[in-house]
């Protein structure tokens, strides 16, 4: 009988604990938490990173533009270069320009219909080395035939990388961020905008090189 009675106490002391941890759900929202907390915690970071690489991939083609329209408002840009990659570079702020290389090619549409560099200046070391009349490619048409130049005139072509850094550091995939531009001289078309610092042409596009039938 007294067994039979303990039995009892200790199904009764066992019901209550059940009945009150099923309606105790203290640690309920706290498991939950728990649970989801590492999900939101990426999502948050995720954001953010994307934010920072979607705004340092929209300052490098501003950067771009900018460096070509500095370029192209000047009919003689000898001695200039520097300042203009100066005061490019701010377009990347905050971003650091340690790992920013640009570009500036002077491109004379010639006599063959075809494309060949006048000039070319570099911020960093620059994305491509180019030398005084290596042809390079003119933007065309679907039709191929070249878009934005006539024969004798130029072109200002700026290329721009950036290696882009998270600041998550090794535990996001870096990347390098690119962009070109094409914009015409404003003031000048023939000759082209000159810089003879780069080795090029005092007559620009109108030089023997590039228009000489000869």
């Amino acid at each position: 009988m007294l067994k039979k009675a303990s039995k009892n106490i200790a199904k009764s002391a066992l019901a209550q604990l059940v009945h009150r941890l099923k309606r105790n759900d203290k640690g309920v929202a706290a498991l939950e938490f728990a649970l989801i907390a590492p999900f939101m915690l990426t999502l948050y970071m995720g954001s953010i990173e994307l934010h920072h690489a979607l705004s340092a991939d929209r300052r490098v083609t501003d950067l771009a533009g900018a460096t070509a329209d500095l370029v192209a408002q000047s009919s003689d840009i000898s001695g200039k270069m520097d300042n203009i990659f100066d005061a490019a570079s701010n377009y990347l702020k905050p971003y650091g320009v340690a790992a920013l290389r640009i570009t500036v090619v002077s491109i004379c549409h010639d006599k063959d219909n075809l494309g060949k560099v006048d000039w070319s200046a570099q911020y960093n070391g620059g994305v491509h080395a180019y030398a005084h009349e290596d042809p390079i490619d003119l933007p065309l048409d679907d039709d191929g035939n070249p878009v934005l130049t006539i024969k004798g005139t130029s072109l200002i072509l700026t290329e721009v990388t950036y290696d882009y850094t998270s600041p998550l550091g090794r535990y996001v995939y870096n990347t390098t961020l690119a962009d070109h531009y094409y914009l015409r001289p404003r003031l000048k078309e023939t000759p082209s905008v000159i810089n003879t610092d780069a080795d090029g042409a005092p007559e620009g596009c109108a030089a023997d090189e590039f228009m000489s039938e000869s």
